[in-house]
């Protein structure tokens, strides 16, 4: 039965070429048969074996081929090297038993160009290996519709982790494919399934509520150029990224890659907190920043609208396009009505008080080697303010130096007229104050003038771990940091 519906098949397809004003209807013959491997375009399909029943109606103009179940086809491995990208799929088996196939001989051009497919599909494949997946089965489900050089496929693509894509596959005649994707990431279970899915997914990040939609195009031209356009859209987005709590996170991420150059556009990007330890409250950025691929940390940044609130005051960037290539690269902080007074409320240590606004500029440095500031500069606002500071810590910060005993008695109680410092932080996280301060203590030398200079010294990651282990933040964070020093073999103590 098998040869003899091979033979009527393969006559449908060539009896068009000796006569015409003929029809056949065939119906029922079921066909296996090795299909022959493909190699085009960078392209690779081998392995290939078909196992379908069709129906068959010809003409001499045309011959439709209707696929009943069960149809299928298997595919060893389809693979595609045309790119630093190359993807890999092994063990293929798609399912056509709800599919048309239509061969138009009248039709101008080559064959791919006279044959169309119409209907559902279902395509699973055992494993798919990409740079930037995760090895895993993946499964697709829709319609493919059109001319085998104009095809269209859509439908939903799911990896084996659980992360669901509308997908949306344009084939144009010229070579050149158009893929459009569609994702919506809900909760911790989606972020899961996406973290799962995609390679490079950050290990320290976890998310907790909110959601993003996520879209994207890719264009793959004839000679295998490529352009992405990406969009995402966050909603209340609450988590941890590696020590940092965050909470509220809204607004558009919209990237794109074009000539190996990337640009990304933050529109009205919110968040009702960012807490590394110390809180800052109500950022709000809205932005673009481009930057070649091979250099993601020297571009550029245009900065439309950049502000927080941190300790009852503000911090700002100034609207302004700011090159962050080379060691020239800063952008300039504006600091502005800092409450000396909660500044030391949130340092863990007791006995702190004060009092007093703070105000200035902090140029921030931002590398692969991490955050550094150079010659910042901050003062008091006018009238001044009043400092308290227990003896034990500021001893501590002065390395115990005795010739400093009246810089000691005088913070113990300190009215200053004038407060300024300039602030220098370098790559190991050490915070530099070179602090001036003019006033009086009353109940030193009868509260005659002083001026003091002092040079302090803070080491910020270290603070930031104490007040992280102090549950500041949220359990979270707390646990996090435990376990991060227990394996570094450190006390785990605030």
């Amino acid at each position: 039965m098998m040869r003899r519906t091979l033979l009527v098949t393969w006559g449908v397809l060539l009896w068009p070429a000796v006569a015409a004003g003929w029809s056949l209807m065939v119906e029922q013959g079921k066909i296996g048969m090795a299909l022959p491997d493909i190699r085009t375009g960078g392209w690779e399909v081998t392995g290939s074996k078909a196992d379908v029943l069709p129906s068959i109606t010809a003409s001499g103009e045309s011959a439709v081929i209707e696929f009943n179940p069960p149809s299928r086809v298997l595919t060893e491995r389809l693979a595609y090297s045309g790119s630093e990208q190359a993807l890999l799929l092994e063990d293929l088996r798609t399912n056509l038993s709800d599919v048309t196939l239509t061969l138009d001989y009248g039709a101008p051009g080559d064959w791919p160009e006279r044959i169309a497919i119409e209907g559902e599909i279902r395509v699973d494949a055992t494993r798919a290996e990409h740079p930037r997946l995760v090895p895993q089965a993946w499964s697709f489900q829709g319609h493919v519709d059109g001319r085998l050089t104009a095809l269209r496929i859509e439908g939903t693509l799911v990896s084996e982790a659980g992360l669901e894509v509308d997908l949306d596959v344009q084939l144009n005649p010229g070579g050149a494919v158009l893929v459009s994707a569609n994702a919506v990431i809900e909760g911790p279970e989606g972020v899961r399934s996406l973290a799962d899915t995609v390679t490079g997914w950050p290990a320290m990040l976890t998310v907790d509520s909110g959601s993003a939609r996520l879209s994207a195009e890719v264009r793959v031209g004839p000679e295998g150029d490529l352009d992405v356009d990406g969009r995402s859209h966050l909603e209340g987005v609450t988590g941890v990224f590696n020590r940092t709590a965050f909470s509220g996170l809204s607004g558009r991420i919209l990237a794109s890659l074009e000539d190996n150059r990337l640009t990304a556009r933050f529109r009205d990007l919110t968040a009702e907190q960012v807490n590394p330890g110390i809180p800052v409250n109500a950022l709000r950025f809205t932005g673009d920043y481009t930057a070649p691929v091979a250099k993601t940390l020297e571009g550029k940044l245009n900065v439309q609208q950049a502000r927080a609130r941190f300790l009852d005051g503000t911090l700002r960037v100034p609207p302004g396009v700011y090159d962050l290539a080379g060691n020239a690269g800063r952008i300039p902080v504006q600091v502005q009505d800092i409450s000396l007074g909660r500044l030391m409320e949130v340092y863990p240590a007791e006995g702190l008080d004060g009092s007093g606004l703070i105000s200035g500029r902090i140029p921030l440095r931002i590398s692969g080697d991490g955050v550094q500031v150079a010659q910042g500069r901050v003062s008091a606002e006018s009238p001044g303010g009043w400092l308290k500071v227990p003896a034990d810590k500021l001893q501590a910060m002065l390395g115990g130096n005795q010739a400093m005993d009246v810089v000691v008695q005088a913070l113990q109680n300190f009215h200053y007229s004038v407060l300024s410092s300039t602030i220098d932080y370098d790559e190991t996280g050490k915070l530099t104050l070179d602090l001036r301060l003019e006033g009086k203590n009353p109940e030193l030398r009868g509260g005659q003038p002083v001026v003091l200079n002092v040079n302090l010294e803070e080491d910020i990651p270290a603070l930031l771990t104490s007040l992280q282990l102090s549950g500041r933040v949220n359990e979270a964070v707390t646990e996090r940091v435990r376990e991060l020093l227990r394996k570094s073999g450190q006390e785990a103590e605030p």
